[in-house]
């Protein structure tokens, strides 16, 4: 008796500990590593190249959130379009479970006079453009979002936000 319950002890021990290996290896990828499959609204297209930006399209389809390349935010700048800036950290837990919000709300967004920008900060992904970009803005800690409207900051929040919060906020300036 005492050898069936152990049987069953251990088999449903294995199941939860299959059950958190696998969602802990999905919730640690980081918003670049996941794949179209999990965010099927990217086509191999539009994730190489949009509307002339050259960083990675990690979200979007009618206002793009690409990864930070300092040509693509200048041009961005000069546009006259609305910038969006998330200052990101990969080892940051906060900043990657934001991320999947600021996916799905640049997913559903129906404007087009926005782009995004996921600059890595204080991580092992930092750049010399970021670290600068960093330093103009006064930034001193992960996950906080800037708003751009005219290359004039019109805001700068350090709050984590959900998907409600990113659309509520941006409906301000588009």
């Amino acid at each position: 008796m005492k050898s069936k319950y152990f049987l069953w002890l251990i088999l449903v021990g294995a199941l939860i500990a299959g059950f958190l290996f696998f969602n802990r290896s999905r919730l640690n990828k980081q918003p670049s590593q996941i794949s179209k499959s999990e965010n099927p609204t990217i086509t191999a297209d539009e994730n190489s190249f949009i509307n002339g930006y050259s960083g990675k399209l990690l979200a979007g389809k009618n206002s793009p959130f690409l990864e930070f390349v300092q040509a693509d935010y200048e041009k961005a700048l000069s546009s006259g379009k609305i910038v969006f800036l998330d200052f990101y950290a990969n080892w940051c837990p906060v900043c990657r479970g934001e991320a999947q919000e600021l996916l799905s709300g640049f997913n559903s967004l129906e404007a087009d006079n926005l782009v995004g920008f996921r600059i890595n900060y204080n991580d092992s992904d930092t750049d010399e453009d970021e670290k600068k970009i960093a330093k103009e803005f006064g930034i001193s800690y992960q996950h906080t979002k800037v708003i751009l409207k005219d290359g004039v900051e019109v805001l700068k929040d350090g709050e984590v936000w959900d998907r409600e919060k990113f659309q509520e906020e941006l409906n301000k300036y588009l």
